[in-house]
Order: structure tokens, then sequence, then C-alpha cells
């Protein structure tokens, strides 16, 4: 489910990057630079992924450390970048991902990798976790996929 939000997020990207127009200010490489931020959460989540389903749980908490400073960095390249001619629709929908995300990696993860790590059995604690991490990668799919056609569609030539 997290691969189809990301592979969702990226083909939205590259459709818009291919049909954005030039201006003023580049749609095409505002877009891109966005993307560009966004795309630098793909790995984390995949690394940990596979820590968390091999038990590597020394592992995720790494990964999970190296993305929190990762989206320090990646809400402050975004915030400096700025809004696009006075519209903000597309920086904010990223901003809001990007917070969420910090959000579960500075929340969610850390509880969820001590209780996995510690063998504790409490399987609705779990859940919540879970379902907060999946409704985070969702919410970033869906904001940034809903931003992102916006975007196209006013700044199309």
């Amino acid at each position: 489910m997290i691969k189809q939000m990301i592979t969702g997020v990226l083909t939205v990207a590259v459709l818009t990057m291919s049909s954005c127009g030039s201006g003023e200010k580049d749609p095409v490489a505002y877009n891109n630079s966005i993307i560009t931020v966004i795309n630098g959460s793909e790995k984390h989540v995949t690394d940990m992924n596979a820590a968390m389903n091999s038990s590597d749980y020394t592992k995720a908490e790494q990964v999970r450390t190296a993305w929190e400073k990762s989206l320090n960095d990646d809400i402050k390249k975004v915030e400096d970048l700025g809004d696009f001619k006075g519209d903000a629709t597309f920086q904010k929908a990223v901003l809001n991902g990007l917070n969420g995300y910090k959000k579960i990696v500075t929340e969610d993860y850390p509880k969820l990798i001590e209780l996995r790590k510690n063998k504790t059995s409490d399987a609705a604690t779990e859940s919540t976790l879970l379902d907060n991490i999946n409704k985070a990668f969702e919410n970033m799919g869906n904001g940034v996929n809903k931003a992102s056609a916006e975007f196209e569609s006013k700044y199309t030539s």
C-alpha cells in the first residue's frame, strides 16, 4: 500500500512535469524541486519497512533517526522554495504531508519499534500505531496528488 501511494505521487509528478508550460517563473522547475524533496522519503520508507520486516529494531531506529533529520531538512527546503506566483497550495500540501511524516517518525515509529523490540503483546496499541502510520502515508499521497493535479491544471499552457 505504501509503495502504491509513492508510485501514485511519482506518476502525477512525471505527468505534471511533462505537461506544464513555461512562464516567468518556470512551473516545471518549481514542480521538479518539490517532487525531488518528496522523493527523499521513499528511501526511508523502503529502509524502514525492510528493518521492521526483518525484526532489526536497531536498524529501524537508525533509519528513523536519519529520516527525522532528513524530514527537518526537507521541510526547510520546501519552505525556502516559497509559493508559486503567490499560490502556496502545492507547497502547503507537501508541507502538510512532510509534517505528517514527521509526526509518525517522531511519535508513532519510536513506540512501534519499542513495542516490537521488547516483544510486548499489545495488539490494540500496535494496531493504532500502524493505522496512524498508514493514514500519514495516505494523507501525503492524496494531498500531494490533489495539489499536483490542481497545480498542473492552473499552470499548463
